[in-house]
């Protein structure tokens, strides 16, 4: 027969086991791999679970007393949500970068043509998957998926589970989200934009000099072409900046979990 204090110390493990569970749902339905839609959503859950046992039992006594009250729980239970989410969606920004150079470099190359005559209409962005793919590729190489759980473990003594405000450096933290994105695709789609810029320059030349060349028709060919070549060329410039983009998206989410903790800033 249980003693009231054996429940309370076990009801008291239970409710961090579920709050955790919920910080690691919402890392495992946005971070990098772990958000892919191949997965099942039972071996999600299950790997969940698993992590909330190990992250339980590391952390039961590091965490603080919770009070066993509805509303409490389920503002907690929503807190401990968006920090999985803030854990996966930092973790998601040199994927996001490598997407959006590949559509910058889509539309400059002419693979989104369509959306000229009809900006509705939804094309896919081709060069973007391939990045995204080799992306992906690198991250699982420099084991970057490790460095998701290791993120997770870090984040329960950075953000304990009562634990959270957000300050005027996370708004700036995550201003500097966007900046990031954009300076990396910048980076990565930077070769491609040039060669067609020199394209078009040459193509404009010599619209002045032969007006009669059916130049619309012979940018289609020029710019898939050239695209092509400088996009196999500048292969091993995209992995340097993939690479060190990936190794620093680690510092980037500790930074985001310090200012969610004030006493820690």
């Amino acid at each position: 027969m249980l003693d009231s204090t054996t429940i309370y110390v076990l009801l008291g493990k239970f409710i961090i086991g579920i709050l955790i569970f919920f910080r690691i749902s919402g890392f495992l339905f946005f971070a990098p791999v772990f958000e892919n839609s191949g997965i099942p959503i039972h071996w999600k859950i299950m790997f969940g679970l698993l992590l909330s046992l190990i992250l339980t039992t590391a952390f039961w006594n590091e965490q603080p007393n919770i009070d066993f009250h509805p509303w409490v729980l389920v503002f907690l239970s929503l807190k401990e949500l968006l920090i999985g989410i803030a854990i996966g969606f930092s973790a998601q920004l040199v994927f996001y970068a490598a997407r959006f150079a590949g559509g910058i470099i889509d539309f400059d190359m002419g693979y989104h043509t369509s959306v000229l005559f009809d900006p509705q209409q939804s094309s896919p962005t081709l060069v973007g998957q391939l990045k995204e793919l080799a992306v992906l590729m690198l991250f699982l190489i420099i084991n970057g998926h490790h460095f998701l759980i290791e993120s997770l473990m870090v984040s329960m003594r950075a953000v304990p589970l009562t634990k959270m405000a957000v300050t005027e450096s996370t708004l700036q933290v995550l201003i500097s989200f966007a900046t990031t994105i954009f300076i990396v695709a910048v980076k990565i789609s930077a070769p491609l934009l040039l060669a067609l810029f020199v394209v078009n320059l040459a193509l404009a030349l010599l619209a002045r000099i032969a007006p009669q060349t059916n130049i619309f028709i012979l940018s289609f060919q020029l710019k898939v072409a050239v695209g092509l070549l400088v996009l196999f060329a500048s292969v091993p410039l995209f992995v340097y900046v993939a690479k060190y983009s990936l190794q620093s998206f680690q510092d980037i989410t500790l930074k985001l979990l310090m200012t969610l903790n004030p006493g820690r800033v």
